[in-house]
């Protein structure tokens, strides 16, 4: 069937191969179990199938949720397929059911299922759950069956949820339920007597790409100030609502504009410049990506958040580089002069420095320098080149 990928689940959008088709939805009137309600929990954590098919324009299964992922199809009694796939689980990824394109079959029996474990008898029912674990003996596929009933008006089997404390003899307690089968009465179903009348989607999907970045900005929308530092960001919200990311072990990425250092001339002031801040010797705020600055100055004081690359001409005499505040170890700057007579140095510490001839010296007019010692005040640079 043609639909969202989430169909299956939210509208019963799916005919399978076996016998054994979806009933439960979402829709005004469907029945619904709890593992509904559960999973939508675990995607919100970030736990779910990964759908390739949702960046694959042209795959020809990304609008048939009965061809996804994760789909459970009868097979027989007591016998079902898992399409395998991969799943996020407490932020780690486990290829279950023998990974995508391939697949598990299942079968129900006393040794293979948690929970019950009860045979039915004649006229009853009970609901099992399947669900996407850590434990990679069990091909990362588990099932919990629950307390059967007598088939009966207005009678339902409860849905068995002890997996929600402790899904697998793992250290990751973290699930996502494919789906619940609802079982009834069998003699020809293995040692359990069942024989599967439902196949209850329950997946959830998770899109890990493409991320969207909006611009952190502290005017309207639309407006190019510079949110460019972690004490920037930590004072967006001012009356008492600051916040603290500064003081935390979070690292953290944002979308800003860029600035530029008086008496320079930055390439991306005001233009989209990807930030990155997280914690060395002391939090620090860099953009990902190279930013270049243009000046004539003497002296210029950079910060990590400021343009890494300079292109000078200190046309006023010799020129002084300093830094200021924490640098992160690794961080590059790199300096290029453009004057043919006058020269400069880079702090390589705040006591020692290392010179830049021009044009017609040794060097070119040309230093690339890293920090080798991240400090909160007092960073150490190398001189590479």
């Amino acid at each position: 069937m043609t639909g969202n990928p989430l169909s299956g689940h939210t509208n019963h959008n799916m005919t399978l191969s076996g016998t054994a088709q979806p009933v439960d939805g979402l829709a005004d009137g469907d029945h619904i179990t709890s593992p509904t309600l559960t999973n939508l929990l675990e995607g919100v954590h970030g736990n779910g199938i990964i759908l390739e098919e949702d960046t694959a324009k042209a795959a020809g299964t990304r609008l048939q949720p009965e061809n996804l992922p994760g789909i459970c199809e009868r097979t027989g009694n007591n016998t079902f397929t898992v399409a395998g796939g991969n799943v996020i689980l407490d932020g780690l990824v486990y290829t279950f059911a023998g990974g995508f394109g391939s697949s598990s079959t299942l079968t129900i029996t006393q040794a293979s299922t948690e929970g019950s474990n009860t045979p039915l008898s004649s006229g009853q029912e009970a609901l099992i759950t399947v669900y996407a674990t850590a434990e990679q003996s069990l091909n990362h596929v588990k099932m919990e069956m629950g307390t059967a009933v007598t088939t009966g008006t207005n009678v339902y089997p409860t849905t068995p949820h002890a997996f929600l404390n402790n899904p697998s003899s793992t250290d990751n307690y973290q699930s996502v339920v494919l789906c619940v089968l609802r079982v009834v009465h069998s003699g020809s179903g293995g040692d359990l007597n069942v024989n599967i009348a439902e196949i209850n989607d329950k997946r959830v999907f998770v899109r890990p790409t493409p991320i969207y970045f909006t611009p952190v900005v502290d005017g309207a929308v639309g407006a190019t100030d510079a949110v460019d530092s972690h004490t920037d960001l930590d004072a967006f919200h001012t009356g008492g609502a600051g916040g603290n990311l500064t003081t935390t072990r979070l690292g953290c990425m944002w979308l800003g504009k860029g600035g530029q250092i008086g008496s320079t001339t930055a390439g991306d002031n005001t233009k989209d410049v990807l930030y990155y801040s997280a914690t060395h010797a002391a939090r620090f705020t860099r953009s990902v990506f190279d930013r270049v600055l243009t000046s004539t100055a003497s002296s210029i004081d950079l910060t990590s958040t400021d343009a890494n690359v300079l292109v000078l001409n200190p046309t006023g005499g010799n020129f002084t580089i300093t830094t200021n505040g924490p640098f992160p170890a690794g961080y590059i700057i790199e300096i290029k002069n453009t004057h043919g007579s006058n020269t400069g140095t880079f702090a390589l510490t705040n006591s020692t420095t290392s010179a830049i001839g021009d044009t017609a010296d040794a060097d070119g007019g040309y230093g690339r320098f890293v920090c080798t010692v991240s400090d909160a005040t007092n960073p150490t640079f190398v001189r590479l080149q």
